[in-house]
């Protein structure tokens, strides 16, 4: 088997078995007594925080009931395990990267992006500041920290490794978690380097410790991921699927036009993200708006930019094209098999200048 393919086959592996879960298919989302049809999201993250604020803040301001949805939200570590809940359809939807989704495509499990939430890649490789870890070709022998060894960001560290002609075996991979867990292995010396993503990286950040990344260009013009729906339901789901994502838009131009009010609804649903008690009210705000605004980069809320969740191709295309290249699928195919901006017109049927305002005047 080629350098580091072992790991990767263990990716699509679990995409793959859920093809053959108990449930198979889906006889459609439920609905409330009150007219809501209730859509079951699966997000990949170890714990809450702010970087996922825009759901709390479509759930407090209402905008998930104004549009006649009842989301209910399950976390899982990785986003394979996030693509695997939508694909045994045990989930409608999920919030994933773009490697579940390709190698699910290849393995005959497709899922469909019908809105963008990571307009770029967001996966890189750090480490604390002052390692004598340099670039890629240093990693052999070092403890990379990731929230799971399934991670997005494990397979990316396997993937930059392969790309380089090294043996990803040759790195342990040391599950850290998210929140205090992550910043307690870091301070320990427990790893060496990190295989996290963006907002994740903030967070660290925010915790005083320096951080360096490795030089790795070839994702700079590369998609994400967002939202996803297995492929073959999401003509069936696309009203319900409409106005979640409208709901979605308008919460992400709340945010952006106050972000410290979206980090404040995220702890009134979800204390446990809101940080250390010992640590002034202020300052925890403040961090958490710099986390938020790293997701908040690039989404296409600011004002003259109201279009949300639209999806470029040529990122889509260059992103396939990057997993052809690191061996996580074995040949490409068009970006249209696993994205469509079909439901961005109406998603952005609303006015975003009625939400800002609202926001502007939110505490």
């Amino acid at each position: 088997m080629n350098i580091g393919m072992r790991r990767l086959a263990g990716l699509a592996a679990l995409v793959m078995a859920a093809a053959t879960a108990v449930s198979c298919g889906s006889s459609g989302p439920e609905t409330t007594a009150d007219g809501r049809t209730v859509l079951k999201l699966a997000i990949a993250t170890p714990t809450w925080n702010a970087g996922f604020s825009t759901l709390a803040v479509a759930e407090t301001r209402k905008y998930f009931e104004q549009e006649k949805v009842d989301v209910k939200i399950s976390l899982f570590d990785s986003g394979t395990r996030a693509a695997q809940q939508v694909i045994a359809g045990q989930s409608d939807l999920a919030l994933v990267t773009a490697e579940p989704v390709g190698i699910g495509q290849e393995k005959g499990t497709p899922l469909t992006y019908f809105a963008g939430y990571y307009p770029k890649w967001i996966s890189n490789i750090q480490v604390p500041a002052g390692s004598g870890v340099r670039s890629v070709a240093d990693l052999p022998g070092k403890r990379v920290g990731v929230t799971a060894v399934a991670s997005s960001g494990a397979t990316f560290v396997r993937t930059a490794m392969k790309m380089e002609g090294l043996d990803a075996n040759s790195v342990k991979f040391i599950p850290i978690g998210g929140g205090a867990q992550q910043i307690n292995a870091i301070k320990s010396g427990k790893v060496d380097v990190l295989g996290l993503w963006d907002t994740q990286y903030q967070i660290i950040e925010n915790a005083g410790i320096g951080l360096t990344p490795l030089p790795i260009a070839s994702t700079d013009k590369l998609f994400g991921g967002g939202f996803a729906v297995k492929a073959d339901e999401l003509k069936d789901l696309r009203d319900p699927l409409t106005r979640f994502g409208r709901a979605m838009a308008k919460a992400m131009v709340f945010a952006q036009a106050n972000p410290e009010a979206a980090v404040q609804d995220l702890w009134k649903l979800h204390p446990e993200a809101r940080g250390p008690a010992s640590t002034p009210e202020a300052t925890l705000l403040a961090n958490e708006a710099k986390v938020l605004k790293v997701r908040l980069n690039g989404q296409g809320v600011e004002p003259g930019h109201d279009r949300w969740g639209e999806m470029d191709e040529q990122a889509v295309t260059a992103t396939v094209s990057f997993m052809r290249q690191a061996g996580l699928v074995k040949k490409t195919f068009p970006a249209t098999e696993i994205f469509t901006n079909d439901l961005i017109p109406e998603i952005n049927k609303f006015s975003f200048d009625e939400i800002r305002a609202a926001a502007k005047s939110a505490k």
